[in-house]
């Protein structure tokens, strides 16, 4: 029995097993399926970023608690290093709430004006205004923000639509590129164009403002030149997202669309072609979606 027990030592790593993480210079994308919003995580080699924490329903009801928090922990993650929140809309903001009650985060990074609960949380975390020319350099992997520009954030004496104020996100490493872009829109668009040119271009778009018409402009998309565009929508969304017209536009130019409301979560693995991406539903399909054996 006493070499037995020089053995529970080695068992202590079953207790608490190994979590897969990408390797240096590459990340790992989740377009989380929160309905009708916006949630996504980039993980890195020793780094976890989430770009939006999804909608809120209810009292007590929103998807940080009931979506993202379970994510995370089944993940095997401990923290969330940066928390960025791309504009104050609740599709947006509503799981934030919960996220900062439940893990530590080390870093806000918003477009919220001033005031704003969220950003003034007492004993939160240290709070960053998103503004373009942001960097930041994690494991290998490059995170630029490139709107909106520096100041536009609670200009005085009114401050500009929440929208139009969104921050965007650029992550790139020697594996690809993500554009993430919150509820941009067609203004927004062609300032990116004019101000970035050619560093637009991606191989994995996050579709403006869920695929509304109001966005997903013919000279943004000839900037971006996206391989995947990813619309994170509800199902039969009531705001008719994404736009016919909008899909017509992808379409027309060969950019592979996925869709939140019919993929579920979508994830490009680390190290791998953007167009390997891997859709919940197609892995995993719900109980009433399998079909017996003939």
């Amino acid at each position: 029995w006493r070499l037995r027990l020089r053995g529970v030592p080695l068992m202590l790593p079953l207790l608490w097993p190994a979590v897969p993480r990408p390797a240096p210079g590459q990340f790992e994308l989740v377009a989380v399926d929160v309905g009708q919003g916006t949630a996504v995580l980039v993980r890195t080699r020793a780094h976890l970023l989430v770009f939006d924490a999804g909608p809120a329903w209810g009292p007590g009801s929103d998807a940080g608690a009931r979506v993202l928090l379970p994510l995370l922990r089944a993940r095997g993650e401990r923290r969330i290093d940066r928390l960025m929140l791309s504009h104050r809309d609740t599709d947006h903001t509503g799981g934030a709430g919960a996220l900062l009650a439940g893990l530590p985060v080390r870093g806000l990074h918003t477009a919220l004006e001033p005031g704003h609960p969220l950003r003034e949380a007492p004993g939160g975390p240290a709070h960053q205004t998103c503004e373009a020319g942001q960097r930041w350099h994690w494991d290998g992997v490059d995170f630029e923000v490139l709107h909106p520009a520096p100041g536009r954030v609670g200009e005085a004496p009114a401050p500009p639509r929440a929208n139009t104020v969104s921050c965007v996100l650029r992550v790139a490493s020697p594996q690809g590129s993500a554009l993430l872009t919150g509820d941009i829109e067609a203004a927004q668009e062609a300032a990116l164009v004019q101000a970035w040119g050619p560093s637009l271009r991606s191989d994995v778009l996050l579709v403006p403002h869920h695929g509304s018409r109001t966005s997903s402009s013919e000279v943004f998309l000839e900037a971006v030149a996206p391989r995947i565009a990813v619309v994170q929508a509800g199902y039969r969304s009531r705001y008719g997202h994404p736009a016919p017209a909008v899909m017509r536009r992808y379409g027309a130019r060969g950019i592979a669309v996925v869709r939140s409301d019919t993929c579920g979560a979508w994830t490009w693995p680390a190290g791998a072609h953007p167009t390997l991406g891997r859709c919940t539903r197609g892995e995993a399909p719900r109980y009433w979606h399998h079909r017996a054996e003939p």
